[in-house]
C-alpha cells in the first residue's frame, strides 16, 4: 500500500442497472483534461494577499456562522470565537464524535469509512455509555453520530430490537440523561442516509430534537442510485425527508436539518437545483467536493472537481441566495456560507474500532499514528487521561501553526487571520494537493499535510490567486458558469449573466 493512503475496500458489484441516460450522467466532459493554468504558480510575494477582507466583511462571516449553530460537518455551523472563548474559559473538550457501527445500508462508490452491509465493526453500549459521561464532565455539549448508517446501530447486551432504530435511540436517551445532572443544554447531531427513516422513526428523531445531517446528492433518481449502489434508493431517501417534513423539520428551530451533497464530476452539474430543493424546504444546505480518498480515487475523482468549479459554483449559489432567498454572503472558503470545520481546535472523534482521532477522515494508523491518540476498548482507557495529555495538547498546538504558503495562510488570507478558516479540509490536504503547473488537483502521498502544511485544494482561493498571476486559462470561469447555468432546469440564465468581476 502507497505511503498515507487509505485502505480500499473491494468496490461491491454494482446492483443499478447502467442505462444510456445514466451513462451520460456518469461521464460528463468538464473540459479539465488540459492544464488550466498557462504557466506555474508562484508562491504570494510577502504582503500579497489573496483575501483582503473589510471589517464588514468578516462581521458577515461571524453572523452567518451563528445561524445554524452545530449542523454542518466539524461544528462549521460555530462561530470560531464562541469556540476560542469556550476554550479559553477551561472547556477542554466541546464536541465529541461516535462511530457507532460500521454498518449501513448503502454501499457509496466514494466510501471514506470503508462501510457497508456486510460490515459488523461498532461501538459497545457500555463504552459509549462511560465515555460520554466523561466528554460531559469535561465540557462536551454536543454529541455527533455517524456511521455506516447509525440507525442500523445494535449491540447484542441491549437485547433485541422491537424495530429499527431501537438501539440507535437507546444511544440518544443516554447522552440526553447523562448531561442532566450537570445542568448542561446537550445537543445531538446524527449523520444519517434518510432511506430508513420511517414515519416512526422521524417521529422519534423529533421527540428527541435530534438534528440531522443528511445525504442528498442530485435529484437525478438513477444516478443517486447507482451514487449508494441501491436500486430505487432515492425513491427511499424522497420519501425519508417527506416523513422528516411532516413532523416539522425545517420548520421550526428546534428540528433542524441540513442536507450534506458530495460534489462530485456526476453531481456537479446538477448541483445548483439540488440548492434550490435544499433551501426551498427550509433546510441548510452543505456541500463537500470529493478528493483522493477511500474509494473515490478509483472512481470518482477520474475526471475531477477543481478549485475553478468550487469558485464559479458557489459564486452562483449566492447569487441565487441573494435573489431568491435573501440570504446574503460572499464565498471564499471551500465550503458553502464559510462555514469551514472547527473539529480540530477541541474535538474528538472515535472510530467504530475505538480508536480516538481528531477528525473523522483523518489519516488512521494504517498510514501513520500521529493522529490516532488512544483505543476507548482498551482496558484502563480514559477520556480525561487523553484529553490532558501532552501529546494532545501538542497535536492542537502543532495543527494551528500548520499552514501552508500559497493560500491557506494567515500571511495571506484574511479568513486565516481572522480565526474564520483552519485551512478548509484537512483531511483534502493529506490525500490531495494542486499541481502547481496544471493547477489540476492530484494525489498527495503524505499524510503529515493533515497538520504539517496544510493548503486544500479545492479551495476558491487558489482560482483567485491565479487570476491575479494572471496565469489561469482564458475563459474557462465562463465556460464553467455557463455549463451550469445550461444544465439547470430551475434558474433562467439570463437573470444571473456571467460577471467577471465576481473574480
Amino acid at each position: 500500500m502507497e505511503k498515507g493512503l487509505s485502505v480500499l475496500r473491494e468496490v461491491p458489484q454494482c446492483k443499478v442497472p447502467i442505462t444510456p441516460e445514466l451513462e451520460k450522467l456518469l461521464h460528463p466532459d468538464l473540459f479539465m483534461k488540459e492544464p488550466i493554468f498557462t504557466r506555474r504558480l508562484t508562491p504570494p510575494e510577502e504582503g500579497e494577499k489573496v483575501y483582503a477582507l473589510t471589517p464588514e466583511d468578516i462581521k458577515g462571516i461571524r453572523n452567518l456562522r451563528g445561524s445554524v449553530v452545530d449542523l454542518h460537518p466539524g461544528m462549521g455551523g460555530v462561530a470560531p470565537e464562541r469556540i476560542i472563548g469556550m476554550i479559553e474559559s477551561g472547556t477542554k473538550l466541546t464536541s465529541l464524535d461516535f462511530m457507532l457501527t460500521k454498518n449501513c445500508n448503502f454501499a457509496c462508490t466514494w466510501c471514506f469509512a470503508s462501510s457497508g452491509p456486510e460490515q459488523r465493526e461498532y461501538l459497545p453500549f457500555r463504552i459509549l455509555e462511560s465515555t460520554t459521561k466523561e466528554a460531559v464532565e469535561l465540557g462536551a455539549t454536543l454529541f455527533v453520530l455517524t456511521g455506516g448508517e447509525p440507525l442500523m446501530y445494535k449491540d447484542k447486551e441491549l437485547g433485541s430490537q422491537r424495530s429499527r432504530g431501537d438501539h440507535f435511540f437507546r444511544v440518544v436517551e443516554m447522552i440526553r440523561k447523562t448531561g442532566r445532572p450537570y445542568g448542561k443544554e446537550i445537543k445531538i447531531l446524527t449523520f444519517d442516509d434518510v432511506a430508513l427513516i420511517t414515519p416512526e422513526i422521524a417521529n422519534r428523531f423529533a421527540e428527541n430534537e435530534v438534528g440531522l445531517c443528511t445525504k442528498g446528492d442530485t435529484l437525478e433518481a438513477e444516478l443517486q442510485d447507482y451514487k449508494v449502489n441501491q436500486t430505487r434508493a432515492f425513491d427511499k431517501m424522497q420519501q425519508g425527508y417527506r416523513n422528516l417534513i411532516n413532523v416539522g423539520y425545517g420548520k421550526t428551530k428546534k428540528l433542524r436539518l441540513v442536507v450534506n451533497s458530495v460534489l462530485d464530476h456526476t453531481t456537479f452539474d446538477g448541483m445548483l437545483d439540488l440548492h434550490i430543493w435544499v433551501t426551498d424546504r427550509g433546510f441548510d444546505h452543505s456541500i463537500v467536493p470529493v478528493h483522493y480518498c477511500g474509494n473515490a480515487e478509483n472512481e470518482d475523482q477520474e475526471a475531477g472537481i477543481h478549485s475553478p468549479h468550487v469558485k464559479v459554483l458557489y459564486d452562483l449559489i449566492a447569487r441565487v441566495d441573494e435573489k431568491l432567498y435573501d440570504i446574503k454572503w460572499k464565498p471564499w472558503a471551500a465550503f458553502t456560507y464559510n462555514k469551514t470545520c472547527n473539529r480540530n481546535r477541541s474535538g474528538l472523534h472515535i472510530r467504530a474500532n475505538g480508536d480516538v482521532t481528531a477528525c473523522s477522515e483523518s489519516p488512521g494508523r494504517e498510514a501513520t499514528d500521529r493522529y490516532t491518540f488512544g483505543n476507548v476498548l482498551e482496558s484502563g482507557f480514559s477520556l480525561k487521561d487523553l484529553v490532558d495529555s501532552e501529546r494532545l495538547r501538542k497535536y492542537r498546538k502543532e495543527f494551528a501553526q500548520g499552514h501552508g504558503t500559497y493560500v491557506c495562510s494567515p500571511d495571506v488570507c484574511d479568513l486565516y487571520a481572522n480565526n474564520l478558516c483552519q485551512g478548509g479540509c484537512a483531511t483534502r490536504s493529506a490525500y490531495s494537493r494542486v499541481d502547481y503547473n496544471t493547477g489540476l488537483i492530484t494525489k498527495n502521498d503524505d499524510p503529515h499535510s493533515y497538520s504539517e502544511h496544510r493548503e486544500d485544494p479545492l479551495c476558491p482561493a487558489w482560482t483567485v490567486l491565479a487570476i491575479k498571476q494572471g496565469i489561469l486559462r482564458e475563459g474557462l470561469l465562463e465556460e464553467i458558469h455557463n455549463r451550469i447555468l445550461r444544465k439547470s432546469k430551475r434558474i433562467d440564465p439570463k437573470e444571473f449573466p456571467f460577471e467577471a468581476l465576481n473574480y
